[in-house]
């Protein structure tokens, strides 16, 4: 079942060589540890970036925004299985 979120979340990330890693996140009370980054991408809005990623996490489908001027993390979106 699909439905948009557009929520301001909590993110553990790794930062290797230049690149952000989600790790762990923090939604509805409860940390969940990012099993797999399924794609990455990033678009310009203006004069930031917002860094996107499409994760699996404990059988929930999500897609996670970063944006690199404000520095917060978004659940946009999720899919459960």
């Amino acid at each position: 079942m699909y439905e948009q979120i557009d929520e301001q979340i909590e993110v553990l990330a790794i930062c290797k060589n230049g690149t952000i890693f989600p790790y762990m996140f923090s939604w509805n009370k409860k940390r969940r540890k990012i099993d797999k980054v399924n794609l990455s991408y990033q678009e310009r809005d203006g004069a930031s970036i917002n860094y996107y990623f499409a994760i699996e996490s404990e059988g929930l489908v999500a897609k996670l925004r970063y944006n690199d001027k404000s520095l917060i993390w978004t659940l946009e979106e999720t899919w459960v299985q």
